[in-house]
């Protein structure tokens, strides 16, 4: 798979201008190279589509940009240290010189190594032009799942999105920019406003998030040079003069990221602007029309230039300020006691740390000396902080006083003019570029609003109730950080005055916060345990309008909080008893953390990864109810039909005095008096997603003590039947007692936005609100246009209730073995129960015919096409195309999808084996179809070149194919494919060391990750049964089981009869 990046470059030469910079749009795609490294040019990049293949490439996602031109640029890029291999040939021929470093370029998903190397390589794409890039960056999408596009293309597209926003403010000007030297025209350009502290900060967010291969381009020239109109070659020495071939890593920071919005902002006006000339200078005519053309260049001498720039400087500095390492700053200090008039100082700020300031005298006193402020050299300091205070005089004229002085450092401001600075003047000096410090009570934001103190505690007599439960709270009014009663506070108001003081701290009144308090104490509000949390777990949360600046909690409610806020995490339970087993360390967390949020009658998700036992975890839970005699009513529990069988199974495992009964099948009940009677005694009930959709008034005449939704992400979408039947019933009308609620999925929940919805409303109505509003507030701005604190927001907000461990995390490791072995029971659907029994009958009976010689043989014959049933109908009846209803006709082929729906999301790769070529060429088939995804095929028909392509990209190729299919003949000795994490026994071979050495192709030396192997048994069926042999190590096992299946054939009438029955289950 083909990953496309973006580049800038700085100067490109083109027939029609020189100098230009240009976006470079390139592509990598993973093959087979040999390790290079710069001679006396940089190597070719070994990984890049050619300019042909990256058109066609991007014509199919009509992502072709216009106006492109074929480039070929240098790149520092991430590269790792890869030694050539040595050739074994003796060659009279003395070896060419190898280069000082070799190596290759690294790829996206490639595991990073300890130490990364920049080096340069000659990369392929496509050049565009500013202004074709800017509307080529437009079309690019902000979020979603996009495998196609590199990390950095969502990066250029929010950056392209504030170059948009900039335009449409009128952040902007135009400048002169003087030529670099010879070669190089002067140009007329547009240059972005960046003084706004809004755009401020953006510029510190994106440059913190730059991804160095935006900005990873180096200057080169190709070993081509002009001489007298005449193409010639470069001599070495001046290649190695004019081309980099060391090791260079790119530069970054905010300055970086500047330029490049200048450039797209440049580009974006330029498009756009036609030129007046009525009544102008012919200097500013000229200047004019440069601004609309395509290049900007500007064609007069060095002496007008240097007017137009030195007066288009001045402008800018007139409305921004200078571009030096400090500003000017404002310190505003309240009056001391008795006192009226207020101190406003001066002083210098460093622009990287506004922490560091140092006082104007000091300033002042430097004279033309360079000063330091921490690390940071401040030249002409006198000249900084004089050219800002001309600045702040243009916004808040009173600095007018106090600039009467040859070297000011202070002023005083009447009480009127200190409330203007505070509510009006500091945020528009701050756009001017003037610092602005404030006392912390009058700094602005909520902490300068009328708020609340409060102080909660859990009653004494609470012991495990709802949200809705009252706490015992006291509350004082605050504001600027200081408490004061509503007497103190109407005393404050009458006063008259905006600004005053109170228990020795300056506040600002407001009329709205004057009405809000009053309207709060008379209300005289409750606090529950529901407002406790929600009002800290984010910051700014209102509660009647009021802000709430404190919250103490006691000790047995602050205990309630961090457990709540995964601040601390809920105490672990141990194994409950009755419970069939051990939990591992990270399973009895997860007991803990189910156990709590039942407690506070909060619904729960768990999503663990993979293979860490949700299903035990949620056994042990219910088992944990039964042992404190707080399971009174039966569970529902809803899962697909391909996995009920597993559930029946491992219940009767781990919890045997839980008595578990299934709604399923044609004899089920469909009356409420006989669904009541069939539940009585019953626990747990499980029935699928089909069934809850189409008994839904039958199941909710039950009082049900809970709901638990299997594959949870079977809800995802709000507007399906089943969807919307899962989240009725969880819903406790008023004739029942509380519903417990708890999802189980393995995929990231958190990250699918649209598909969060469904599941909260089925958890936790009330966490994200009505669809409307969750629309509106979150997955809009989070999917349309990748708002990223909408979506730390929602996290904040349904983060106490998902529990997602990975496999991966350092916690979870230590708890497990290297391999974890996972049995998959399935079912039969109804053609293969029909087929299968039809088989048995119609063979036992020719067997039992047959002449001796025949008969193994026979058997043999019989459990193959049995095994070939439980895989799929398709490949017992020798059908060769994959339609429409595939999947439904095999129980096992709907698990397999299930299963692999979370590897594929989980970023994992696994390998798939069966003993059957033709249900390989199926699988295969389908495969791609599903997942739209190349899914290679290793046989006994594979050429031995194909074979070692197809491991040498399952292996190497970082966005390689994740599922790759062998037989287990052909794949199950001989090969190292360490990079897969999951194995899957589709098909068992009834000989334990067979399957072994094929679970050992993933789960062998150089493997990194737990292998998890997944043996499909399909329930009832021979395969239950020999399995079962198998594991019970039965006297036939012992004896003859190393010799493959053989033993079989040689089986007695009624002992073929018994292990080929298919059983009711």
């Amino acid at each position: 798979m083909s990953l496309l990046h973006a580049t800038w470059l700085p100067a490109i030469r083109t027939p029609s201008s020189s100098g230009q910079p240009a976006l470079l749009v390139w592509a990598d795609t993973w093959r087979v190279a040999t390790p290079e490294g710069p001679g006396l040019t940089p190597a070719l990049h070994p990984f890049t589509l050619s300019h042909d293949d990256l058109k066609a490439w991007l014509s199919e996602r009509n992502l072709l940009p216009s106006g492109s031109i074929d480039a070929t640029a240098c790149l520092t890029l991430p590269s790792r240290t890869v030694k050539p291999r040595k050739s074994r040939s003796k060659s009279a021929d003395p070896e060419p010189e190898q280069p000082a470093w070799t190596g290759l370029p690294m790829q996206a998903g490639e595991p990073i190594p300890k130490q990364i190397e920049w080096w340069p390589w000659q990369v392929q794409g496509l050049a565009v032009e500013p202004a074709a890039a800017t509307e080529w960056l437009s079309r690019l999408p902000l979020s979603g799942n996009h495998p196609d596009l590199a990390d950095e293309l969502r990066w250029w597209s929010h950056l392209q999105r504030w170059a948009l926003s900039l335009v449409a403010r009128g952040r902007w000007i135009p400048q002169m920019e003087l030529s670099k030297g010879e070669g190089y025209p002067h140009r007329a350009r547009w240059v972005a406003l960046l003084n706004r502290e809004e755009d401020r900060r953006r510029l510190e967010d994106l440059a913190a998030s730059l991804p160095l291969v935006a900005t990873c381009a180096l200057p080169w020239r190709e070993p081509l040079g002009r001489r007298s109109n005449r193409t010639t070659r470069l001599r070495p020495e001046a290649m190695r003069a004019a081309n980099p071939v060391a090791s260079c890593r790119p530069r970054s920071g905010r300055l970086r990221v500047a330029t490049l919005l200048e450039d797209l902002v440049d580009a974006q006006l330029r498009k756009d602007f036609a030129p007046s000339t009525d009544g102008l200078d012919p200097l500013l005519t000229l200047w004019q029309e440069a601004l609309g053309s395509e290049t900007g260049v500007i064609e007069i001498g060095d002496e007008e230039a240097e007017r137009l720039a030195t007066a288009s400087h001045h402008w800018r500095e007139g409305i921004a300020g200078g571009f030096a390492a400090a500003r000017t700053c404002l310190e505003l200090h309240t009056p001391a006691e008795g006192e009226d008039l207020w101190e406003l100082r001066f002083g210098l700020q460093a622009e990287a740390d506004p922490s560091l300031k140092l006082p104007a005298a000091s300033a002042w006193a430097s004279g033309a000396e360079t000063l330091q402020l921490g690390e940071i050299r401040v030249d002409q300091p006198g000249e900084v902080l004089l050219e800002g205070l001309g600045r702040a005089l243009t916004v808040f004229p009173p600095i007018e006083r106090g600039l009467e002085s040859a070297t000011p450092d202070t002023m005083q401001l009447t009480p009127a003019e200190a409330f203007v600075l505070v509510r009006t003047a500091s945020r528009q000096l701050r756009d001017a570029g003037v610092g602005v410090e404030l006392p912390p009570s009058l700094s602005g934001g909520l902490a300068s609003r009328l708020g609340l103190a409060i102080k909660a505690e859990l009653p004494e007599r609470s012991r495990g109730f709802t949200l809705g439960e009252c706490l015992d709270w006291e509350w004082d009014l605050m504001i600027g950080g200081v408490t004061l009663t509503l007497r103190e506070l109407e005393r404050l108001s009458g006063k008259r005055s905006p600004l005053v003081r109170h228990k020795g701290a300056w506040i600002e009144l407001r009329p709205n916060d004057l009405k809000n308090a009053e309207r709060f104490c008379g209300a005289k509000p409750e606090l529950s345990l529901d407002d406790a949390l929600r009002l800290t777990g984010t910051e700014g949360e209102l509660l009647m309008r009021m802000p709430v600046h404190r919250f103490d909690a006691g000790p047995r409610l602050q205990s309630v909080l961090e457990q709540y806020h995964q601040q601390k995490a809920p105490d672990p339970l141990p194994a409950p008893e009755g419970f069939v087993g051990q939990l591992r360390p990270y399973q009895e967390r997860g007991l803990g953390w189910l156990a709590f949020l039942h407690r506070f009658d909060q619904g729960a998700c768990l999503a663990d990864d993979m293979g860490l036992g949700k299903t035990i975890q949620l056994l042990a839970f219910l088992q944990h109810l039964k042992a404190e005699q707080e399971l009174k009513r039966p569970v529902l529990l809803v899962a697909p039909t391909s996995v009920l069988t597993n559930w029946r199974r491992e219940a009767e495992a781990f919890t045997p005095e839980l008595s578990v009964r299934e709604h399923y099948g044609p004899r089920r009940p469909s009356t409420p008096a006989e669904l009541k009677k069939a539940l009585k005694d019953v626990d747990l009930v499980l029935t699928s997603y089909g069934l809850l959709q189409r008994d839904s008034e039958l199941l909710e005449t039950q009082d049900w003590q809970g709901v638990v939704i299997d594959e949870a992400q079977a809800i995802k979408n709000p507007g399906a039947k089943q969807s919307q039947a899962a989240r009725d019933l969880a819903r406790t009308s008023r004739s029942k007692s509380n519903r417990f609620r708890i999802a189980l999925t393995g995929t990231p929940v958190e990250n699918r936005v649209s598909e969060l919805w469904a599941l909260m409303d089925f958890l936790n109505p009330k966490v994200l609100g009505e669809e409307d509003f969750f629309r509106q507030r979150y997955r809009m701005p989070i999917e349309r246009y990748g708002d990223m604190s909408s979506l730390r927001d929602l996290k904040g907000r349904v983060g106490p209730f998902i529990l997602r461990r990975l496999k991966t995390d350092k916690t979870i490791i230590s708890d497990l073995p290297e391999k974890v072995e996972l049995s998959e029971w399935v079912g039969l659907s109804k053609e293969q129960k029909s087929l299968y029994s039809k088989t048995v009958e119609d063979t036992l009976d020719a067997i039992a015919r047959a002449p001796r010689g025949q008969r193994h043989g026979q058997v043999l014959a019989l459990l193959t096409r049995l095994k070939q049933i439980c895989n799929h109908p398709a490949l017992a009846l020798s059908e060769g195309a994959v339609d429409d209803g595939f999947l439904g006709r095999s129980a096992k082929l709907q698990r397999l999808e299930e299963i692999l729906d979370e590897v594929i999301e989980a970023g994992d790769r696994a390998l798939l084996f069966t003993q059957f070529a033709e249900w390989g060429h199926l699988l295969k088939a389908w495969m791609q179809q599903r997942w739209k995804a190349e899914v290679p095929f290793l046989y006994g028909g594979t050429r031995k070149s194909e074979r070692q392509a197809m491991v040498d990209r399952f292996q190497e190729d970082p966005r390689g194919p994740q599922l790759f299919l062998l037989s287990l003949k052909a794949g199950g000795v001989g090969l190292n494919l360490t990079r897969a994490s999951h194995v899957f026994h589709i098909d068992r071979w009834w000989n334990p060391a067979v399957e072994n050495q094929a679970t050992d192709r993933a789960y062998r030396i150089g493997q990194t990750n737990r292998v998890m192997v997944h043996k499909f048994i399909t329930s009832g069926s021979v395969e239950e049964k020999i399995d079962r042999m198998i594991r019970e190590k039965s006297r036939l096992a012992e004896d003859v089981i190393g010799s493959g299946e053989d033993w079989l054939g040689s089986l007695g009438g009624d002992q073929l009869r018994n292990l080929v029955a298919l059983e009711d289950t």
